[in-house]
């Protein structure tokens, strides 16, 4: 078995937590937690820390951690909620990202073995969706994950409201949460993934770049899975906006700022499609014009910059 598999991580970790005689929430127990945590990450191999960073070390360590609270019954909410918010503290005052993430993935634990509770995670979820690190922010969406898994339902009706959030950082969670996962088979498949397009098509034109990048991004991902079912998605949204398609569309020019946001966000869709599937070019010119291959890549043309 590698050292750096999930299952040797876990294995020591539970090893470790044989060796910590008090349970009891206090900074020297999170001392002993963040030592931990930098050792395994110092034995990863230097050639697999691209994969295997301290995302990877901080996530199944919390599995081997969550596993040893549940076997001493230390699962209840408050005691779990208190764990999490101390340990992210601590991290927070000693610049330790990796302790900090640790505490996010607990939430995600918490929520895979009490899916019932999910809604009692949500105060924290927000809380950390708004923090001021992005990899706080992008790390909390493994707890909305644990979420779609156990509890689909409930937790799309909680996207599709911070979708219409007045918080930029909410609505960009929602997306994030929604990329298709290969953990969730279902947010892949063109015949089950119908509530997902409803509520990205509801990010669609947001004021916000950070939010129309991860839009994009995310309908990029799903492009390579179905490209004729987004490429009509696209179309939708062309036709529901009552944009006239020309030659030069994508170039933006005449439109008003909601239009240039749609624009932007649907060539930032296409890349895939664009780079990839030359089969389905001429479908894009039906959406997007005649000349649009000319307003892609904004790093490269002065003509294709994201509207603000």
């Amino acid at each position: 078995m590698s050292i750096s598999s999930a299952k040797s991580i876990q294995k020591r970790t539970l090893e470790f937590c044989h060796s910590i005689k008090d349970w009891e929430i206090n900074i020297r127990l999170f001392e002993s937690i963040n030592r931990f945590l930098k050792k395994e990450y110092n034995l990863i191999p230097d050639k697999e820390r691209v994969g295997k960073g301290v995302k990877y070390i901080s996530n199944h360590v919390a599995k081997g951690v969550f596993q040893n609270l549940f076997n001493q019954e230390k699962i209840d909410r408050e005691f779990i909620i208190e764990f999490i918010e101390t340990g992210f503290n601590y991290g927070e005052n000693i610049e330790s990202q990796i302790i900090q993430l640790f505490a996010l993935h607990i939430i995600a634990e918490f929520i895979s073995l009490f899916p019932n509770d999910f809604e009692k995670m949500l105060p924290l979820i927000k809380k950390y969706a708004c923090h001021r690190n992005w990899i706080v922010r992008e790390t909390i969406a493994d707890s909305i994950l644990a979420g779609l898994k156990k509890k689909m339902d409930i937790t799309l009706s909680f996207l599709n409201k911070w979708a219409k959030s007045s918080n930029e950082n909410l609505r960009r969670l929602v997306s994030e949460s929604l990329r298709p996962h290969s953990s969730i088979k279902w947010l892949r498949d063109p015949t089950k993934n119908d509530k997902i397009l409803d509520i990205l098509t509801i990010l669609r034109s947001d004021p916000s770049l950070y939010v129309r990048k991860s839009v994009g991004n995310n309908l990029k991902d799903l492009s390579k899975y179905m490209p004729e079912k987004i490429l009509n998605l696209l179309e939708s949204w062309i036709k529901k906006a009552q944009i006239i398609v020309h030659d030069e569309l994508a170039s933006e020019l005449g439109l008003n700022q909601v239009e240039k946001r749609l624009i932007w966000t649907m060539k930032h869709a296409m890349r895939w499609i664009k780079n990839k599937n030359p089969e389905y070019h001429s479908h894009l010119e039906k959406i997007l014009g005649k000349n649009y291959i000319l307003f892609y890549d904004e790093k490269k043309n002065r003509f294709a910059k994201p509207i603000k």
